[in-house]
């Protein structure tokens, strides 16, 4: 990714009103995430192949505002409905001007965080085909949040310590199992992406192994990756940490990483 393009004091001039916002919202990693979006320009590449900072920030600004919608719904007493798709929620985000769009996320984020204080503890809600309750759906914007917020900065002091919170797996996992549909989860389940066993190990925290296809794989094969904790919840959601890139290759994903590593083992 290339360096990250500096802004002009007029450009950061007209966040100001936002940042103010940002600060009343209760979760820590939207607030970062917002923040870090004051030193980019709307073109800045991301760590999101083929994204802009505009296009992942409407990404994030689109799943607060259906959550924020879906909550509201419910606590009116609406039927349920599906969770819209993000073919049809993010277009209309995509087109604002990046002032606006940015101005938005913060009041959609504001809009969820309120919808999920006034839920009971026995509510939940259809998100994605997921019934969640209100803490499980704070700490699904929560992540999102924190890898969106590492896709535009990469491994600063605080992105590191965010992604170390062992919740972060523990919400992965989750996800996966909720959601096999989900891309990161076929990623792990697919054995025509990884022809072996591969087991993720960070410290002395319980390892995470994943094996491709439901066929039973002998002992002894695959490939085991030591990871710092900060990049466990990164390689799981499709993240290639930049230590574990081949330095003589030009542009390296995680599934070209795996390949990689499984063909040497």
């Amino acid at each position: 990714m290339g360096t990250a393009q500096e802004v002009s004091c007029e450009f950061v001039r007209e966040f100001v009103d936002t940042m103010t916002d940002s600060v009343n919202l209760r979760d820590e990693a939207m607030r970062a995430f917002i923040s870090s979006l004051s030193g980019l320009q709307a073109s800045a590449p991301t760590w999101c192949s083929g994204w802009s900072a505009h296009e992942l920030t409407a990404h994030v600004t689109a799943a607060a505002a259906e959550r924020a919608d879906l909550i509201e719904e419910y606590l009116a007493g609406r039927p349920t409905r599906a969770t819209r798709s993000w073919e049809v929620r993010e277009p209309p985000f995509r087109a604002l001007p990046d002032p606006v769009l940015r101005k938005q996320l913060v009041e959609h984020a504001a809009r969820f965080e309120s919808g999920v204080a006034a839920l009971d503890a026995g509510d939940t809600i259809m998100y994605t085909g997921w019934e969640m309750t209100a803490q499980r759906l704070e700490m699904h914007s929560h992540s999102e949040a924190v890898l969106h917020r590492w896709d535009l900065v990469g491994d600063d002091d605080l992105s590191v310590r965010l992604l170390s919170d062992p919740a972060m797996i523990t919400h992965a996992l989750a996800a996966f199992n909720a959601l096999p549909a989900l891309v990161e989860a076929c990623r792990w389940r697919d054995a025509g992406v990884l022809s072996g066993p591969v087991t993720l190990r960070s410290g002395h925290r319980p390892d995470v192994v994943v094996t491709p296809g439901s066929a039973e794989t002998p002992a002894g094969t695959g490939i085991l990756i030591e990871l710092a904790p900060h990049e466990l919840p990164l390689v799981l959601w499709g993240r290639c940490p930049s230590r574990l890139r081949d330095p003589a290759a030009t542009a390296e994903t995680l599934d070209d990483v795996l390949r990689r590593l499984l063909t040497d083992a």
